[in-house]
């Protein structure tokens, strides 16, 4: 009913799409946003629409210009083969104007015979002089030269095969049956001759011209021509020049010579400059072979290098002027020519002018004619490269690529190769992939662009670090101009979208957003990164502050060389803001942004749209739409401040981004929902200590078991394990209980190592597509499976075996479960080719990898007992043969992650933790003496006043930063630990309880508690226990706000120490010799056998019900239940 009515359901931008062709009747149609999956009726209706789609996509990249040009002459509107109307490609050598089915069969001619350009893609080819010669030549006088003999019943038409296209093809051109013979010239090397002055003259086009014309005249005097019998010769066969002939005589280049600076020695590294004297003058001669001489009247050469062993030409360019001279100034312009076999040979000239023809004349002798047109500017080089792209990924092909400012040009060296271009400044990704990481063991690069990826292979190892340098180098931003910075897939500036992506995830609940200016030196190192490769650039809530963040967006702004409402436009700004109406006011808004570049357009309506979304937040910022006028308008039109009706623009177009800029309302909503999810985040609150409000689920996800607490910045999973339990009253067991991570309503589950920090994890579900199907679970795990995560031992030998693999996107396993043979070694996970294999196939880095337990289902994996493995920029599918198997891969993979990690001694608590001594169900015991000491109340009141200007700021930062003097201040003051935290599993492995710290204690005869200890013991018990223990921290370091801290060490303790003392003793000897607990103690007391100290020692299973300790004894129970 909508397709009778007309109306469409849906929009589908084709600009950069592709299509795929898909199992049966389906296709694939890609864009860069969403890919949509078709199905026809029948298999002929599929092949239609998808030509349709192919030639609407392929509609959107033409350029008529060039055509209508060429078209304008009424000959070239009819194939000058086959007489098909409207022909939009043409042969450049031949001079003819050709349709699409014949320029297939040009090409099987090979680029030596015809050069197959099109009218509407290579715009850039046609240069005003050849498009000149085709409108006054057209293919009715082209073909009186080539077709002048030409049996009627031998001709094409329009609907003739391909098989006949070619014979006809290959008889017209390549043997020349057709051809009539030059009456000036009667032999074939007077034709050459004639030829070649005519390419060396600047008369080129004038006796092209005249050379046709020549035949017209011809053909007028010999009216039988046209009956001439088939095969007759232009020229006897004796004097066929073969491949040597007429086509190659018209593509070669033009002969250069004079004198060159030829390097003696190889350079160290591509793009090296040398001194003077490594440098010898050379006559140099570019023929068929590049030779090169000690003099000009020299007849022998030093050396000679061919065309065919040339692999790419390398031209370097000083950009800056030497301050004073030197050994390299006449050295700054270089050629570098990477050859076969690693080798490299340097030639040096003496200005930009020499340089440029050198380099032209060398482009245009080892590279096909399809690559001379551009070989006319200035490159940066030019060569042969191996590649693969989407249209055949399977394949790789050869093809000279021309790398030209930020463009990567494709002329392919194969017939049935497609010319391309590459925008460097919009690449995704440009990576290096290592030879390890190649099934050819060859370093591989990879550029991928709006959906589109290029693999790219260098012929050799000198020859690819060079093509990798340069394309780094041209793919990175340049200067201050909008045109020049990089591009994100939004088609606007990475800078600009990195900055308003931070800023909306975590920005728009910070109160003066803008107003407050960041550290200067911050926000100039993040200016230098972005401007060197923003695209590398990864902004992170734990890196990077947000006040630098927005002055880093005004900043780019300021300076840019033209503003973002351009100059030539400011007056016409200023003009329609004094518009008194408003509908016209915004109808002329909307008039000059149409006239503003589309990168203008797109970045504006980004930053517009982001600034509305802000305001739209402002009970919460505090930054309406007048307060972010005031402080952009500056910015956008670069006035210094100056001007009322800049601001006045900026209003309108913020309160109003929406009409002005078409947005529907689908969009509005989506964005009101996104800022929804943003400043609540799924019902969770946002505490004073920087905390936050996390719902915890434990065994499984219903409602009843459903645990809501706060999450500080530095609660580990461990703790928050065990005040859920608390929370929940678990008993104790001999069970392990484990905080998962699950993703996708529980199809992955990831096992938190007990050290990870929660909230850090927490807080990147804002970037799943979902984020409310991730949620934390609390289970219990059989001893047996996760005790190792809580002890220090490691392993013997590195865990090993065949696992099933599949992995996204497929490299080298394919797209299908294989068996194959890994290990985890030093942090990597290794792929080897087979057990005793000495090197890996693959390897992959661990450090920031994620393991999640299961896979998913739509991948069919070969058995139930799987884990995902999510890295970088791909993930790996492997299959186990058993569930306790894959407990032992996924805790080998967190213990491999995890292995410098050492027992928690010291760790900084937030004000409210401090205030409570107490952090989860993890108790905190003073360092030195009671917390009520004056130098210990001095320490907390510093640790609280950094808190306040540090700790908030480590994730939700919302303060004024003072001078990098100030934080300098700061980091010393931080260095200084208050708080020891209690419980720490990995020390109860590495202590012999036989031995050593028991046998020690062991000796002390029991504690009197009736007797008052004295202040000052000659050796209380507790002196072997810290002696024993490794010095703390705060015992190494000594700080400014801790000298007197430090200093008590060496007084006599104070009663609350000895009195841990103790306790510590009395406890640890009644446990050595099972005493039960003592008279008058409660199963939960201090004495009883599962409490732990402040040692350093505590229990992996320990419930979390942990009944609070007698009441001044400074320590709480974490490990005792009511049972015990």
């Amino acid at each position: 009913q909508f397709f009778k009515m007309g109306i469409a359901m849906f929009f589908i931008e084709m600009r950069g799409s592709t299509i795929r062709e898909a199992k049966s009747r389906s296709f694939e149609l890609i864009t860069p946003s969403k890919t949509f999956s078709f199905v026809a009726e029948s298999e002929r209706e599929k092949r239609e629409w998808m030509e349709a789609l192919q030639e609407a996509i392929a509609e959107m990249l033409y350029d008529y210009e060039v055509a209508e040009k060429i078209w304008s002459n009424k000959a070239n509107k009819h194939c000058a083969d086959c007489w098909a109307q409207s022909p939009d490609w043409a042969s450049i050598n031949l001079c003819v104007v050709i349709c699409k089915q014949c320029a297939g069969q040009h090409r099987s001619l090979g680029s030596n015979i015809s050069k197959v350009q099109s009218l509407k893609l290579d715009t850039s080819v046609w240069s005003n002089e050849i498009v000149q010669l085709f409108i006054v030549l057209g293919n009715d006088r082209a073909n009186r030269f080539w077709a002048a003999r030409l049996p009627a019943s031998e001709a094409i038409t329009p609907e003739s095969g391909a098989e006949q296209r070619r014979e006809f093809i290959t008889r017209k051109y390549r043997e020349g049956r057709y051809r009539l013979p030059h009456p000036h010239y009667g032999t074939q090397e007077e034709v050459l001759q004639a030829l070649c002055s005519a390419v060396a003259g600047p008369a080129l086009l004038k006796t092209i011209l005249q050379f046709f014309s020549s035949s017209e005249a011809a053909l007028a005097s010999d009216p039988a021509a046209g009956e001439a019998a088939p095969g007759a010769d232009l020229c006897p066969r004796a004097q066929d020049p073969g491949p040597e002939g007429v086509y190659n005589e018209i593509t070669q280049p033009v002969t250069h010579c004079g004198y060159l600076y030829r390097a003696t020695a190889p350079p160290k590294l591509p793009g090296a400059r040398k001194s003077k004297e490594d440098f010898q003058r050379t006559w140099c001669s570019l023929e068929r072979a590049l030779l090169f001489f000690e003099t000009e009247k020299c007849p022998e050469p030093l050396g000679h290098i061919d065309s065919g062993d040339l692999l790419s030409l390398g031209v370097n360019r000083a950009h800056q002027a030497l301050t004073s001279p030197g050994p390299t100034e006449r050295f700054r312009f270089t050629l570098e020519l990477f050859l076969t076999g690693e080798k490299v040979q340097q030639l040096g000239t003496d200005g930009p002018e020499t340089l440029q023809a050198w380099a032209s004349a060398i482009g245009k002798w080892f590279t096909p004619m399809s690559c001379h047109c551009l070989l006319g500017y200035e490159f940066q080089r030019v060569g042969q490269l191996r590649y693969k792209c989407m249209l055949n990924p399977e394949r790789w092909q050869r093809a000279f690529f021309i790398l030209q400012k930020s463009h990567l040009f494709i002329c392919p060296a194969e017939e049935d190769g497609a010319e391309d271009s590459i925008n460097l400044r919009r690449l995704q990704e440009l990576s290096l992939v290592p030879p390890t990481d190649t099934p050819e063991k060859k370093e591989l690069l990879v550029l991928v662009e709006m959906g589109r990826t290029f693999y790219l292979q260098g012929l050799s190892r000198a020859d690819s670090a060079a093509w990798y340098s340069d394309i780094q180098a041209s793919a990175g931003g340049r200067g201050n101009a909008l045109r020049d910075q990089q591009l994100s897939r939004a088609d606007i500036p990475i800078i600009v979208d990195s900055c308003i992506a931070f800023i909306t995830q975590y920005g728009l609940r910070h109160e003066g957003i803008y107003r407050k200016n960041g550290a200067k030196s911050r926000i100039k190192v993040l200016m230098e990164e972005f401007r060197r490769d923003a695209r590398n650039v990864k902004l992170r809530i734990s890196d990077n502050f947000i006040e630098d963040v927005t002055d880093v967006l005004k900043r780019f702004f300021r300076e840019l060389e033209d503003p973002i409402f351009t100059l030539e436009l400011h007056p016409q700004w200023k003009e329609a803001a004094e518009i008194s109406s408003k509908p016209q006011r915004l109808e002329r808004y909307k008039e000059l942004i149409h006239r503003l570049p589309r990168l203008n357009h797109k970045t504006l309506a980004a930053l517009i749209g982001h600034l509305y979304r802000v305001q739209k937040c402002a009970d919460l910022n505090q930054m309406s739409t007048k307060n972010l006028s005031l402080l952009f308008a500056p910015s956008l039109f670069q006035t210094d401040g100056k001007g009322e009706h800049e601001v006045k623009v900026m209003e309108d177009l913020i309160d109003n981004y929406v009409s002005i800029f078409n947005i529907d309302e689908d969009q509005v909503s989506q964005m009101d929902l996104e800022n929804s999810l943003i400043t609540t985040w799924k019902d969770t609150q946002l505490s004073q200590a920087g905390d936050l409000i996390i719902e915890v689920y434990l065994e499984q996800k219903v409602s009843d078991c459903c645990v809501t607490l706060k999450v500080s910045p530095t609660m580990t999973a461990e703790e928050l394990t065990n005040q859920v339990l608390e929370m929940r009253n678990v008993p104790a067991s001999l069970d392990i209980w484990l905080t998962f991570e699950a993703l996708e309503n529980g199809e992955l589950e990831r096992p938190l190592h007990p050290k990870e920090k929660v909230l850090e994890q927490a807080l990147q579900w804002c970037k799943l597509p979902e984020p409310s199907s991730a949620y934390l679970l609390v289970r219990k795990v059989p001893i047996g499976k996760g005790s190792c995560l809580f002890t220090g031992a490691k392993r013997e030998t590195p865990k090993c075996g065949l696992l099933k693999c599949r992995e996204e996107p497929p490299k080298l396993l394919g797209s299908k479960f294989q068996e194959r043979y890994f290990v985890i070694q030093d942090r990597r996970l290794l792929l080897l080719k087979e057990k005793r294999s000495a090197k890996p196939e693959r390897e992959w880095p661990l450090d920031a990898a994620k393991v999640y337990m299961g896979i998913r289902k739509k991948l069919k994996p070969p058995a139930q007992w799987g884990f995902t493995l999510t890295l970088d920029k791909q993930q790996l599918y492997l299959v186990c043969s058993g569930q306790a198997e894959l407990w032992d891969w996924t805790t080998s993979i967190l213990k491999a992650q995890h292995d410098d990690l050492r027992p928690v001694v010291l760790r900084r608590r937030s004000s409210s933790d401090l205030a409570k001594q107490k952090f989860g169900t993890m108790p905190l015991v003073p360092l030195h003496g009671d917390s009520t000491d004056a130098t210990m109340l001095s320490a907390n009141q510093t640790l609280r006043r950094l808190h306040t200007r540090r700790t908030l700021s480590m994730f939700f930062p919302m303060k004024v930063h003072q001078d990098s003097l100030e934080e300098q201040q700061e980091k010393e003051a931080d260095a200084d630990p208050v708080y020891e935290e209690v419980g720490n599993f990995p020390e109860l492995a590495a202590l012999d309880l036989g031995q050593g710290l028991l046998a020690e204690l062991a000796a002390v005869p029991p504690v009197d508690r009736s007797k008052k200890p004295s202040p000052f013991p000659e050796e209380p018990p507790g002196t072997a226990l810290r002696s024993s223990l490794p010095a703390s921290p705060a015992q190494r370091v000594t700080g400014p706000s801790v000298t007197k801290a430090v200093k008590r060490s060496l007084q006599p303790p104070s009663p609350i120490s000895d009195k841990l003392m103790q306790e510590l003793s009395s406890v640890i000897l009644r446990k050595s010799d099972g005493q039960p607990p003592g008279p008058g103690q409660p199963p939960g007391s201090p004495g009883s056998a599962h409490w732990t100290a402040g040692a350093g020692l505590s229990s992996p299973w320990t419930s979390p019900t942990r009944p609070r300790a007698p009441a001044g004894s400074g320590l709480q129970h974490p490990g005792a239940s009511p049972e015990n």
